[in-house]
């Protein structure tokens, strides 16, 4: 009598996958070499991209609030970053071909959480450090400073012009609200501590003299904002208006007011991004945007 044997069954390592493996790396640095059981190597490239994130912050506080000086930082941070994540991408992929089983999926899942915390905690840190840099940059919510500043458009900001320069009429100022010091306003500076000030038809009057004021968009002539009573402007304020005179909330309305010079916290200096060909990289000044920065 003749006994049949079944053969065995056997269950094989489970297969890598070099798609994985990149899916991995681009969605967390580094788990793609977990993946691939080199786990040291994803902690080490993952370590390299922190520091070169720390590295290119640190760079920041050396460039100057200037058009081209950022434009060149801003390219070479996006070269730098893009080349790290390639690189990550493209060597996992590699690794995803040799021998050994794949990792458990909830050791996977656990090395993505840590290194999204870990480039959370990261990016928080980062985000305390962007205030104390010599430059930062702004978007326009409002049509209030047309047609020199346009809704949307991005702006640069010099944070440490008002440490060599007081501030003087015509200085488009970035600063905090002073009913709410938590909101951030940028408008020009129409008149300075001691003056006083009118408006007529749109126009400002300091001091019973016209300003020559080339930038602004007056409006309806007839807009309660455009003529109003005559302000005195207190010690250590500065008084403000959008150069958008019938659509701008400043310093002409009660519930803005003259603006603290502590509350002040940098100047507009260039246009930096626009839906409009050929602004970004305009200079802003007294007399609106008037020349590109070419240096």
């Amino acid at each position: 009598m003749s006994i049949s044997v079944s053969p065995e069954t056997t269950t094989g390592p489970r297969r890598k996958s070099r798609a994985l493996a990149v899916l991995l790396s681009l969605i967390a640095p580094g788990c793609g070499h977990v993946y691939d059981g080199r786990a040291r190597r994803g902690v080490l490239l993952f370590g390299a991209l922190i520091a070169s994130q720390a590295i290119m912050i640190g760079v920041a506080a050396l460039i100057p609030p200037r058009f081209s000086a950022i434009v060149t930082y801003v390219s070479a941070v996006t070269v730098v970053s893009l080349a790290i994540y390639l690189f990550c991408a493209v060597d996992a992929a590699r690794l995803a071909g040799s021998s050994g089983e794949a990792p458990r999926w909830y050791v996977m899942t656990g090395a993505v959480i840590a290194v999204w915390l870990c480039a959370a905690v990261a990016g928080e840190l980062i985000g305390h450090i962007k205030p104390l840099l010599p430059w930062r940059m702004f978007s326009m919510p409002s049509g209030s400073m047309e047609p020199t500043l346009r809704v949307g458009e991005q702006f640069l900001g010099d944070m440490t012009y008002f440490r060599q320069h007081p501030p003087a009429r015509g200085d488009v100022i970035v600063y905090r609200l002073p009913t709410d010091p938590s909101t951030i306003y940028v408008k020009r500076i129409v008149a300075l501590a001691g003056d006083r000030v009118v408006f007529r038809e749109g126009r400002a009057f300091v001091n019973g003299a016209a300003m020559a004021e080339p930038y602004i968009k007056a409006g309806d002539p007839r807009s309660a904002f455009n003529n109003t009573q005559e302000f005195t402007v207190p010690a250590q304020h500065v008084f403000v208006a959008g150069d958008n005179r019938a659509n701008s909330t400043d310093s002409r309305v009660s519930t803005h007011g003259f603006v603290p010079m502590g509350n002040i916290i940098g100047r507009a200096s260039e246009i930096f991004w626009s839906n409009a060909a050929g602004r970004a990289g305009m200079r802003v000044d007294s007399s609106g945007c008037v020349t590109a920065c070419l240096i």
